[in-house]
């Protein structure tokens, strides 16, 4: 059962408990009521009817039927009270009417019908009030019965062993004693049972907070551990980046400065040739070309990472962003032979809106990415599609070494590198494909990564952008071209 069904079911069981006392005590109130009247009735009849009675009996009748419908009209919600007003006026008279029945009536049949009324009384204040109060009102009317009867043998010299009315009384007594004793009892073991159905409610309410702490603390611990974990795996990153770049930067600065060197020996300038002077200046520059594209990329993602990106997006001729990103990565595809396949699904004058510089940074990266990891004679291909939904997806594919399945989530994370680029004959920063994947977020499309260690890797955009065909490929012509973004690495 859920625990809203087991809340509502027991509050249902709550209030049919109260709806059957307040119904037993008004029960009990109409038929004292009717008894005050059948008493009245009698004693007129048998002609014992006195001054006293004249008067209260009828009273006491419509007393009782009042406050039966107090309690009806209100739902029990002064059924205290209205007990505390019965047990007041209905005590003092039948007391009264036991003391004027035994003493001055010697009528000790009358006083007898009073007195099994008193038990009325005293069932109704353990039904209604608190254990310790009614037992303690239960005894006044006790102890004050008893004196009535002890006062009554007394005036009349009645024995309580040798008389029929002093047995009768001794009788009367005994049971109303144990009636007393046995209601203390009901009572006591009803204030047990609600203390232990209280104690197994608490029990059971503590047991849930637990468990509710038990999850809190357990869900605290795999955020705590979770963030342990990412806060290792990015020290370790850096610490990857830190080394890869000390060994990035120096040895470009090594070979800057041991060419330096060598050109400003004087006996070097005599006895080499101007071919070799040639060389060595060549050297000089790609290693700087080498360093500032390092650096700058650096300083790329820096930049995203701080200001965001800036996409604007305007008309653009696709197939000429791909053609362009391809002439900027050619030079290194020949210098290892690697051939290049170029695939569209349209023609040059295909156009579309989105960022130029983005764009060409999204392909400048993946390209370079695929050129670095592919070995000689490999092969890279480009393909741009359109899709149903009107999306353009560009896949970049090699015949590279690829990425082990575990890492591939985590090839996008910034300074991320799948293995050791220094002893892999590879070098860069970790930081290209986590600039393409800003990239491709900013451009509201999303980036699809696939590789097979030993076969290749498959890179694969695709960006929600709607065509444009009413616009000419001239007006993109006329844009001043976007400065490129460094390599990836």
């Amino acid at each position: 059962m859920a625990p809203w069904n087991k809340g509502a079911g027991k509050e249902k069981l709550e209030e049919s408990a109260q709806r059957i006392v307040i119904l037993s005590v008004t029960m009990v109130g109409l038929l004292a009521a009717l008894a005050a009247l059948y008493q009245y009735y009698h004693l007129t009849v048998t002609d014992r009817l006195d001054a006293y009675t004249r008067t209260v009996i009828p009273t006491l009748a419509v007393f009782l039927a009042a406050i039966v419908s107090v309690v009806l009209i209100s739902r029990g919600h002064y059924l205290k009270m209205a007990v505390w007003s019965v047990f007041a006026l209905g005590s003092t008279h039948l007391l009264t009417t036991v003391t004027l029945a035994l003493l001055v009536a010697n009528d000790l049949a009358l006083a007898a019908e009073h007195a099994l009324w008193i038990i009325a009384v005293q069932v109704c204040l353990f039904a209604t009030l608190e254990r310790r109060v009614a037992l303690a009102l239960s005894t006044i009317l006790f102890l004050l019965l008893a004196a009535i009867c002890l006062a009554y043998c007394y005036v009349q010299n009645v024995s309580l062993i040798a008389d029929v009315q002093g047995g009768f009384l001794v009788q009367l007594m005994i049971a109303n004693g144990a009636i007393l004793v046995l209601l203390g009892g009901l009572s006591a073991f009803r204030e047990v049972a609600l203390v232990q159905k209280t104690r197994a409610e608490a029990s059971e309410v503590h047991a849930k907070l637990l468990g509710a702490s038990a999850e809190v603390a357990i869900d605290e611990r795999r955020k705590a551990m979770l963030a342990l974990t990412t806060a290792e795996a990015a020290a370790k990153a850096r610490e990857s980046f830190l080394a890869s770049m000390s060994h990035e930067l120096r040895t470009p600065l090594n070979a800057i400065i041991g060419f330096a060197q060598v050109l400003e020996m004087d006996d070097f300038e005599a006895a080499s040739p101007a071919a070799k002077r040639q060389e060595y200046a060549t050297d000089i520059r790609n290693s700087g070309e080498h360093m500032l594209g390092l650096i700058g990329q650096i300083l790329e993602f820096s930049r995203l990472e701080s200001e965001g990106v800036d996409v604007n997006k305007t008309p653009q001729a696709i197939a000429q962003i791909a053609e362009a990103s391809l002439r900027m990565i050619d030079v290194l595809a020949r210098a290892k032979d690697i051939n290049l396949i170029r695939t569209w699904d349209f023609g040059d004058d295909y156009v579309v809106r989105t960022d130029e510089r983005a764009l060409s940074q999204i392909l400048v990266n993946l390209l370079s990415n695929a050129v670095k990891f592919t070995p000689q004679h490999g092969t890279i291909s480009v393909s741009i599609s359109r899709t149903r939904h009107g999306a353009v997806a560009i896949e970049v594919r090699d015949t590279g070494i690829g990425i082990p399945e575990e890492k591939v989530d985590l090839i996008c994370d910034p300074f991320f590198q799948v293995g050791d680029q220094q002893t892999a004959g590879t070098e860069g920063t970790g930081l290209g494909l986590s600039i393409v994947n800003t990239l491709v977020a900013a451009l509201g499309g999303s980036l699809e990564i696939k590789s097979v260690v030993g076969e290749g890797t498959c890179c694969r955009v695709k960006i929600s952008s709607t065509p444009d065909a009413s616009l000419a490929v001239e007006e993109t012509d006329t844009q001043p071209a976007a400065p490129p973004m460094e390599a990836a690495s």
